[in-house]
C-alpha cells in the first residue's frame, strides 16, 4: 500500500467490497449511496445526528504538532488509498504529449491486436 489517500467522488464514485463490511448492504455500491447508510447506522448507534457529522460538520479545537491551537469544523468523508500507486504512460498524439490512464483492457486489446496480424 502506498499511504496516498485520495479523497471519492460521491457522485461518480463506486466502491465494491471483497467481503461484506454491513449488514444487508450490497457489497457493490455507488458512494453516495454508502455514505448515505453509513449516516443511518450512525445515528442508530450514535448520539449525534450523522448528517451533521457528515455533512455540516461538528466545531472543536485541532492541535497540529508545530502549530497552535486553531478552531474550526471537523467532518467525515471516504478517501481510498490503493494498494499501488496509478502508473501513468505519455503516448504521442499528433506531436502532444498525453498522459493516459494504464486500462485493465490493455492487455485483451493487445491479444486482439496481436491474434489479427
Amino acid at each position: 500500500m502506498n499511504n496516498e489517500w485520495e479523497p471519492l467522488n460521491p457522485e461518480k464514485d463506486v466502491v465494491h467490497f471483497h467481503q461484506e463490511v454491513f449488514e444487508n448492504l450490497p457489497r457493490t455500491q455507488i458512494v453516495f449511496q454508502l455514505l448515505k447508510e453509513v449516516k443511518k447506522i450512525w445515528e442508530k448507534h450514535c448520539t449525534s445526528s450523522g448528517s451533521r457529522v457528515f455533512d455540516e460538520g461538528f466545531e472543536c479545537y485541532v492541535l497540529i504538532p508545530g502549530k497552535q491551537w486553531r478552531t474550526g469544523k471537523i467532518r467525515i468523508r471516504l478517501e481510498f488509498c490503493p494498494d499501488e500507486a496509478e502508473i501513468e504512460e505519455k503516448q504521442e498524439n499528433n506531436g502532444l504529449d498525453i498522459n493516459t490512464e494504464s486500462s485493465p483492457l490493455d492487455y485483451l486489446r493487445q491479444q486482439l491486436k496481436e491474434g489479427e496480424n
